[in-house]
């Protein structure tokens, strides 16, 4: 049996990588997801053990304590973490695992398991920093999911993260979503022949 393989997508909070995410495994069927954990409140379209593990923070506190994640990061106010045994599971298995991931906390996966992972850093339009921001800003205000006070502190984080980019295997524009999940798609597939 093959060895599993972990697929890295990471991107600033509105570059659309949830939507790759759904998208290719929405394709590729026996493609499974890595579900992380997180204190974040769940969304009113958001099922417990689907988009997340929801953990309160005494929880994933006791989680931390006891080394059950590969990594963990405080994102935007909220605990996010990469559950092990997940990723153990996936290797021993021979899956093909999807990991929407934050960009510093992919960079412990790719530590982790260097031969066992492909990591995409999903960059969005615009020729400059500048220019990001304002496409970013407008997606996440017309997705209605947080209110400006968060999206400015996700924007904040965009000159910081894209720095990171350079340390993926493949960074990906984001300039049409089918485009770039086709690009991505391909490249896996390559990799797992």
């Amino acid at each position: 049996m093959n060895k599993g393989v972990l697929v890295v997508i990471a991107a600033p909070s509105g570059t659309g990588k949830t939507t790759i995410c759904n998208k290719l495994l929405k394709s590729n069927p026996g493609w499974k997801f890595s579900i992380s954990a997180t204190t974040r409140p769940m969304r009113t379209d958001e099922v417990d053990g689907v988009n997340y593990v929801y953990m309160d923070v005494d929880k994933f506190e006791h989680y931390i304590k006891f080394g059950d994640f590969l990594e963990w990061e405080t994102v935007h106010g909220y605990k996010y973490g990469t559950l092990i045994a997940q990723l153990e599971d996936a290797m021993d298995n021979g899956d093909v695992l999807i990991l929407d991931i934050d960009v510093k906390g992919s960079q412990s996966i790719v530590e982790e398991f260097p031969d066992e992972t492909i990591s995409f850093f999903i960059e969005p339009p615009g020729d400059t920093i500048g220019e990001q921001i304002e496409i970013l800003e407008d997606r996440l205000t017309k997705r209605g999911k947080d209110s400006s006070t968060i999206i400015r502190r996700r924007l904040k984080r965009l000159a910081i993260e894209i720095e990171f980019k350079d340390k993926f295997d493949h960074v990906v524009l984001n300039e049409d979503v089918d485009t770039a999940t086709m690009e991505i798609e391909n490249i896996i597939k390559e990799k797992i022949k």
